[in-house]
């Protein structure tokens, strides 16, 4: 749950301070993450265990402890998910999935991240056979799809290993969907920055390597996870309570106004947790972020626009840094930031 948060920090900063010198694609679809197997079995669990009710009425909380079960159980054959894919590569979103991204537009909002667009309906422009099919062409997948087995991208010419992208049964690997979206954008665009997970560098590593070869000019920014103290793994192991955006917001708002804790969320998990993982969740460095913040918005000057605040941290990629750039408001002594670049950026 901090690490979402922390994603969705990162990127804002990153697309707006980057906006501010050139133009920008801000590109997600939320179509890809309702095809991995982890939401689809989700789904599954919840329709075979609750059936027909009304999730509006449950918590993203109670949500998420459900979320957490489903993972605890035996992993479905995909034929038991094979309705949920075809009805998600349509654009359907399962009610418990909508209730949690309605909560997460909600809180987002209260911190005035750029919608990524949660509820666009945007179908991918290359279907998965046709995708795999023109990969296959210029040597970058082996489909063995024709004999009952895997497909798989072929990285070996960088000396990546293979990596099966359509299993035996049929599922597809989220990698499929990363490309679908991404290869039919490489002539509309200069340059690609792929945003991901740091527990996923090697796909993105090879994802990337693709996409050069079909003529992108690309970048990665890979960010750790902020781990919560005596939690291990990833969401699906539990252990976030008290931790989620939502409570963490409650937290805050109590002591601070709306803009000191928009522009402290930032500067604590761009800062303070910086990119790499490894730095726990800690409420005491939180609530110093809010003074900073605090008095931050008190001393910022007038200025004359932000461009010249953010040029030096424009990287050699065409994208600026937003550690860079949150380091730099915070330095003693230094220049005071202005109020424009803090509104246009960080508020």
């Amino acid at each position: 749950m901090p690490t979402h948060a922390k994603g969705f920090l990162w990127v804002d900063v990153l697309y707006r301070a980057t906006r501010s010198l050139r133009d920008v694609t801000f590109l997600w679809n939320t179509r890809s993450a309702c095809l991995t197997g982890q939401t689809m079995r989700y789904w599954e669990y919840l329709d075979r265990t609750f059936g027909d009710i009304d999730f509006s009425r449950h918590s993203a909380q109670d949500l998420g402890g459900l979320y957490v079960k489903a993972h605890t159980e035996p992993r479905p054959p995909f034929a038991a998910l094979r309705p949920y894919a075809e009805r998600a590569e349509r654009g359907w979103i399962h009610p418990a999935s909508l209730r949690i991204l309605r909560t997460w537009a909600e809180q987002l909002d209260l911190l005035h991240v750029t919608d990524p667009g949660f509820f666009l309906d945007r179908p991918y422009r290359l279907t998965s056979d046709e995708l795999i099919a023109m990969l296959a062409d210029r040597g970058l997948c082996l489909d063995h799809r024709r004999y009952g087995g895997p497909a798989y991208l072929d990285g070996t010419r960088w000396g990546m290993p293979l990596r099966m992208v359509v299993g035996e049964d049929g599922h597809a690997n989220y990698l499929l969907m990363v490309l679908r979206d991404l290869v039919p954008e490489i002539a509309g665009h200069d340059r690609v920055l792929l945003v991901h997970d740091e527990g996923i560098g090697p796909d993105y590593a090879l994802v990337e390597r693709i996409l050069r070869h079909l003529g992108a000019a690309t970048s990665r920014l890979a960010l750790g996870r902020v781990p919560v103290p005596g939690v291990a793994g990833t969401s699906k192991a539990g252990g976030w309570a008290g931790t989620a955006l939502d409570e963490l917001s409650a937290l805050c708002l109590r002591h601070v106004d709306p803009d000191v804790y928009r522009l402290g969320m930032r500067l604590y998990f761009i800062a303070t947790s910086q990119r790499q993982a490894g730095v726990p969740l800690d409420l005491r460095l939180l609530r110093r972020a809010m003074g900073r913040a605090s008095a931050l918005l008190t001393r910022a000057d007038g200025g004359t626009g932000p461009a010249e605040e953010l040029r030096p941290h424009l990287t050699p990629s065409g994208w600026v840094s937003p550690y860079a750039l949150t380091c730099r408001i915070l330095e003693k002594g230094g220049r005071r930031p202005s109020r424009l670049l803090l509104d246009d950026v960080f508020l």
